[in-house]
């Protein structure tokens, strides 16, 4: 009797707690406007912004398409952005949380599915498109800006695993800054920027007497962005472990 009264509280327990760390994902789409309506609206301006050019110089010059564009780093802003949307998430979310009594560890796993499904929808978006693009020849001119050497000229899988886990590996590192600014406040970014440049510094000034620069652009070139990224999710790991850690004894402020 012990045994079977026991079963339903545990899958109790479990319904609860999964209810818990999925309102911190409806908490963070709360600010639909700067997650998901700012980023497609100006990646829309962007794509405007280059067709116009792209129209334009296919007129003047009488050409029936332009080349080159295959390179260009358009939709590299998408990724800074979401950098960004981690930690103002981070930050404008976490008071009112502690406030209807989430823990830390529900409200950084919430954090970590919201980036998850988040990152799910833009790679939905950003690979169709890339596929239209595909379609159409470049938008009719030969244009690039979804389908470029960086993401989008393989396979399906190749476009998916890609920009998903690119925008994990982003958004993880933007939790690092918004929960250190959550705990330590202002003071707390200076240091993680100190390191983070004395880091950098040091490994230049290594690579650069070793004469090692040529083997990075080399490496690079050689694992393209599917390698890289590939690379990247042990440090998508770390930063979401370094997040959690830097959060669990943050403190609400005004």
């Amino acid at each position: 009797m012990t045994t079977l009264s026991a079963l339903p509280q545990a899958s109790v327990r479990s319904a609860s707690s999964f209810d818990r760390v999925w309102r911190i994902v409806r908490l963070h789409y709360l600010s639909w406007r700067m997650t998901l309506l700012l980023p497609w609206a100006i990646l829309v301006g962007i794509l405007g912004v280059n067709m116009a050019i792209w129209y334009l110089v296919v007129i003047t010059t009488h050409a029936d398409h332009i080349s080159g564009t295959q390179y260009t780093g358009s939709l590299s802003y998408l990724f800074v952005y979401q950098a960004i949307v981690a930690v103002q998430l981070m930050n404008l979310s976490f008071g009112f949380a502690m406030g209807v009594s989430s823990t830390r560890r529900d409200f950084y796993l919430g954090s970590a599915l919201f980036f998850v499904v988040h990152a799910a929808q833009f790679t939905a978006g950003i690979v169709l498109l890339s596929y239209v693009e595909q379609w159409t020849g470049g938008w009719g001119v030969g244009g690039h800006m979804f389908q470029t050497v960086y993401l989008g000229t393989g396979p399906l899988w190749q476009r998916v695993f890609t920009v998903f886990f690119g925008l994990l590996a982003v958004l993880f590192l933007g939790s690092i800054f918004g929960s250190v600014f959550v705990r330590w406040r202002a003071y707390g970014l200076y240091a993680i920027f100190g390191i983070l440049i004395a880091v950098l510094l040091g490994a230049a000034a290594l690579i650069t007497f070793a004469h090692g620069w040529p083997e990075v652009g080399a490496w690079f070139a050689r694992n393209r962005a599917l390698g890289v990224v590939a690379w990247s999710l042990p440090v998508t790991a770390l930063c979401g472990v370094i997040g959690y850690l830097a959060l669990r004894r943050a403190v609400p402020r005004s």
